[in-house]
């Protein structure tokens, strides 16, 4: 389904908050009139807030207690519907208990205010950090291959983001950015360190198998045609695969690529020695008309490491220093932000 998941996002913060915005209105006018009401709807009320309880019980709030691990911003956004839907239920069933109609006006108000708190805090920020050109089929493949439905023992994120990562935090700006060894594509090896100069150096760690890396390529051929000849130099880091066959896999995700043939030919497995990651690489290379100069991490992923770069992330280094440690990704990969931070840098320096 090639419909923008950004897009479908904001059609259901949009409705919630007209939602919220209704019920907040019948409500207060309800309340401030001082109305006489005397019409009753306990059972209805009950039945809506054990549907409210259920559907957040078995979804958003066990999905954060006993799923897999998600990118953070989607976490962030289930973890606000497991705070909604049971809270928007409790206050359905106090009212069909108390059973009195003013009670059950004030069980629309909060309902009202916990629609809009949905949509504003949980969908619309989500959709911010979407690129246009991710689908919802691809986003529903992400959450379903996570194995949220199961239990985390037996999820591929789970064991991808123990094996990769530890934690979310980057290397803190202002701190010295860790060197390492790095092999050239003509496999000379040479030092991270001999990258870094006077100039800010845009150091941008990916794979070819992280739909977010090459859906943000027309972005950094952007940012690197803007900066490079003002005084900018840009490295890629070339690091584990983010989705193999033989790891967190996702179906059909090459599909939407311009360059896909068919399934056989994008079987990606995870790198066993330098060739098998030169290989990747030179991949990436052809297929996405990558510019940028490429390097590729030890098969010790000493900077994958120590930049705890998995699956994608963006730093800025001037002067041997951290300048700009972006958020991890895949959507804390924004290209957008180094371009500030690179406007920022260069305004103080004039």
């Amino acid at each position: 389904m090639k419909t923008p998941a950004y897009l479908i996002l904001r059609c259901i913060s949009f409705l919630l908050v007209a939602l919220g915005l209704a019920l907040l209105s019948f409500s207060i006018e309800i309340l401030v009139s001082n109305e006489i009401i005397t019409a009753k709807n306990s059972m209805v009320m009950l039945s809506l807030g054990a549907l409210f309880l259920l559907v957040g019980t078995v979804g958003p709030v066990r999905v954060i207690y006993k799923g897999a691990q998600l990118p953070i911003e989607i976490k962030r956004t289930i973890l606000v519907q497991a705070g909604v839907l049971p809270l928007s239920g409790i206050a359905f069933i106090f009212a069909g208990v108390i059973d009195t109609p003013t009670y059950g006006v004030w069980a629309v108000f909060i309902v009202g205010i916990l629609s809009l708190l949905s949509a504003l805090a949980g969908f619309y920020p989500l959709s911010k950090k979407l690129p246009a050109t991710f689908y919802i089929g691809e986003m529903l493949s992400i959450i379903k291959s996570a194995g949220v439905s199961g239990n985390k023992e037996d999820s591929l994120a789970d064991q991808a983001f123990t094996r990769w990562t530890h934690g979310r935090e980057g290397v803190p700006v202002g701190n010295k950015a860790p060197n390492g060894t790095v092999i050239t594509m003509n496999g000379e090896e040479v030092s991270l360190s001999s990258f870094f100069g006077d100039k800010p150096l845009v150091l941008n760690f990916g794979s070819y198998s992280c739909p977010h890396h090459r859906k943000r390529m027309g972005e950094l051929r952007t940012l690197m045609q803007a900066w490079q000849n003002n005084g900018v130099d840009f490295l890629t880091v070339y690091t584990a695969e983010a989705h193999t066959e033989d790891g967190w896999k996702l179906v059909d995700q090459y599909i939407c690529d311009v360059e896909y043939t068919n399934e056989d030919d994008f079987c990606f497995s995870y790198a066993k020695n330098i060739h098998d990651r030169k290989k990747m690489a030179a991949w990436l290379i052809d297929k996405k008309h990558f510019e940028m100069p490429l390097v590729l991490d030890s098969m010790e992923n000493d900077l994958l490491n120590a930049y705890n770069s998995w699956p994608i992330r963006l730093y800025i280094i001037h002067e041997a220093k951290v300048v700009y440690c972006g958020d991890q990704g895949p959507f804390g990969y924004e290209p957008a932000k180094v371009d500030m931070v690179l406007k920022e840098i260069m305004a103080q320096n004039v």
